[in-house]
């Protein structure tokens, strides 16, 4: 099935919930207030009247209605003071929206709707399985007691370097908005560069920000099916868009995929892309920065480390450590 096209019908559910929702109310009410049916249907009324007064009636339409427009103003006021003395809020014979922004249509301003977008963002997490990850890989589940207080490198402890990124990260999302910032999380297997980065995920999904969470291999995947998918060109056109455009794409295990000509292009395209339209990216991977500028070319080493600010993770396999306290 079409994704966008399950989408138009997920909202078309969501309105026909919600006016089924307001019938209930209505049917409820009024058969306890008769008066509130009264006033709805004299409020209809009155907007028929409106209308009909300003295309028959142009050189008198602003006194009349402006008498009809009180009239309403008068019935909303009574509507108000019934429901608020029988304990219900004013407004809870209107419409009510999933999304107040596009009144559950996903567009707003003849664009996408932030809902419409994240709902197409779901979609990519619901392949990915990202949506259980993150139950399990937040800020809040961090554990600090996985990482040493011996001092190693550069004269500090895996725990304090790990606090410094910790902040870092945490600032990341609450300057979103704020900040044109890529950050390259290095070091070794194991050591919660994949755990950060579904924390981060996790807490700008929240204020409805578009996350795309993909490895390379992934990346370079939806790229082939674009370039030679024809049946589904128009999908995977969407996905590539999204990959292009979302608030922020993070891409896991760089290193891990297959080095081909074809691989390369796609990241730099990918890398370029983003950064010329300021869009952040976060990159993790397990190679060192020798391993790093023997495998990729310059021009993909230079985007990375010079648009990108590099955060190198230290110690020893905190996973090893977990299955020891468990």
């Amino acid at each position: 099935m079409n994704r966008a096209y399950s989408i138009a019908e997920e909202y078309e559910r969501i309105r026909e919930k919600n006016k089924n929702e307001l019938e209930y109310r209505k049917s409820l009410l009024y058969s306890k207030i008769p008066r509130l049916k009264e006033i709805d249907e004299e409020l209809i009324k009155l907007g028929i009247d409106i209308t009909k007064t300003i295309l028959s009636k142009p050189e008198n339409s602003d006194i009349l209605v402006r008498e009809l427009q009180n009239r309403q103003l008068d019935l909303k006021i009574e509507k108000a003071e019934i429901l608020t003395s029988n304990n219900y809020p004013k407004d809870y014979l209107n419409m009510k929206y999933n999304c107040n922004t596009c009144k559950d249509t996903g567009f707003a301003d003849n664009k996408k709707c932030s809902c419409y977008i994240q709902k197409e963002i779901n979609h990519l997490y619901v392949q990915s399985d990202l949506g259980d990850i993150m139950k399990k890989e937040n800020f809040e589940q961090f554990r600090w007691e996985y990482y040493s207080d011996e001092i190693i490198d550069d004269n500090i402890s895996p725990k304090e370097n790990m606090k410094l990124i910790y902040k870092k990260c945490v600032d990341f999302v609450k300057d979103f908005d704020d900040i044109n910032t890529n950050m390259l999380f290095i070091g070794r297997p194991g050591l919660g560069k994949t755990f950060l980065c579904s924390s981060i995920a996790k807490d700008l999904l929240d204020v409805g920000k578009s996350v795309i969470y993909k490895t390379v291999s992934d990346l370079i995947d939806i790229v082939r099916k674009y370039k030679f998918d024809f049946e589904n060109e128009e999908i995977n056109e969407q996905y590539l868009d999204e990959i292009y455009n979302c608030d922020l794409l993070i891409i896991d295990d760089l290193g891990t995929e297959l080095s081909t000509q074809f691989s390369s292009l796609v990241l730099y395209s990918i890398l370029n892309k983003r950064i010329q339209n300021n869009k952040k990216m976060i990159i993790s991977t397990n190679l060192d920065i020798d391993e790093f500028t023997k495998i990729y070319s310059d021009r993909i080493t230079s985007r990375i480390f010079g648009c990108f600010d590099t955060l190198e993770f230290l110690g020893e396999d905190i996973r090893l450590k977990m299955h020891k306290l468990i």
